[in-house]
């Protein structure tokens, strides 16, 4: 297998890649993603990409594209240099430690610590990490164009090519509209459909309790993140309250929130983002902690590109369950891609690359015409 991959270079850029349309939520309507690439190079040559996905700054969280990189450059990249990358889980342990928050900043470089080290073994990244529950992923449309007119014409047309559950965004303008959107699309797209909301936490207890009985007529899938985060003894009495499942997306941030949504009954399934919980492998940790508590799993998305969205299918497939599947359809909705080959869609389901590492070959001239100047 030869010498040890061990690290040489650490390098980052920021790439700006517009969306085919503005998607619209309740904090905003941003009309490009922002990426942080990481390029990990070793002595022998080996290189291996990670990616975090951000929107207009730090609106989602609190980290913005820019702080990314600068954590990354000044002060994880230094202590990478020289090291084995085989040696990865130490290696972010070590970060962990020295270095308080900037989640998206670790995963990025997690991410592509684990792409150096399957391309080392010449394994994909699934089967490095224990083997794969499935190779394909359920895949959840967001309807977020702000139009519901456009959105049914959307959805069918996402249906023709085998789409079969849509998630709505809600929280941007009057619950009443909002209730009125999500019946109105269970009208138009049919009793066997999947729909799911997402409030993105826009809403008050006020509000929510007044949404929550009508929006069980059109009987979605669940009801996402409809309070702010911090807001869990509310979340716990709208869970108590309703027949719609609660998923939690903003309140999971990392093992300790996870403990606390689950002393506090705040949710039934849990929103999986690997750039918020800080990676694959602490996401990994959490997912345990959540089943072992009985809730529910779904992997949420930032609109990565297929990069991004590679990674956080190997974490899908290394899921024993996964009862509410993905909605990985950032390469789907960016009007451009980093991928000599993007992630493949088939039927409504998104497949796990199977290349070894993330199984995603990075386009460098692509990353070139995307980065910021």
């Amino acid at each position: 297998m030869g010498t040890e991959p061990v690290i040489e270079t650490v390098n980052t850029c920021i790439v700006d890649i517009p969306m085919k349309r503005p998607h619209v939520m309740s904090f905003g309507a941003p009309t490009e993603v922002n990426f942080v690439m990481v390029r990990v190079q070793t002595r022998g040559g080996i290189v291996g990409w990670g990616e975090a996905a951000t929107f207009q700054g730090p609106t989602w969280s609190e980290e913005s594209a820019e702080t990314i990189q600068v954590v990354i450059d000044r002060y994880l990249a230094p202590l990478l240099k020289g090291r084995n990358a085989l040696l990865y889980n130490p290696l972010m342990e070590e970060l962990e430690q020295r270095f308080r928050g900037n989640p998206f900043a670790k995963a990025a470089v997690e991410m592509a610590l684990l792409d150096v080290a399957g391309r080392y073994l010449g394994q994909p990244l699934h089967v490095l990490l224990g083997g794969a529950f499935r190779m394909k992923l359920d895949l959840s449309w967001s309807l977020a164009s702000g139009s519901i007119d456009t959105d049914i014409a959307e959805a069918r047309h996402m249906m023709t090519r085998g789409h079969r559950i849509f998630k709505i965004k809600m929280g941007a303008g009057p619950v009443e509209k909002d209730v009125a959107k999500l019946a109105l699309l269970r009208r138009e797209l049919g009793p066997e459909v999947g729909l799911r909301a997402d409030v993105n936490q826009g809403w008050d207890r006020r509000s929510a309790l007044r949404a929550l009985r009508e929006l069980e007529e059109s009987r979605p899938d669940f009801l996402e993140q409809p309070l702010p985060k911090w807001d869990l003894a509310g979340l716990s009495e709208l869970r108590h309250k309703s027949a719609i499942p609660l998923m939690a997306d903003e309140s999971l941030s990392d093992a300790h929130s996870a403990l606390d949504i689950v002393r506090e009954e705040a949710a039934d399934i849990l929103s999986y983002k690997l750039t918020k919980l800080g990676g694959l492998a602490r996401a990994l940790a959490v997912h345990r902690l959540a089943a072992g508590a009985g809730l529910g799993a779904y992997i949420g998305c930032m609109i990565e590109t297929s990069l991004g969205s590679a990674a956080y299918l190997h974490f899908g497939a290394l899921l024993p369950r996964l009862d509410y599947g993905c909605e990985l359809f950032g390469p789907l909705l960016l009007a451009g891609d980093i991928a000599a080959k993007p992630v493949t869609y088939e039927d409504g389901r998104v497949l796990v690359p199977e290349g070894p590492g993330l199984g995603i070959e990075v386009d460098e001239a692509q990353v070139e015409k995307y980065r910021r100047r």
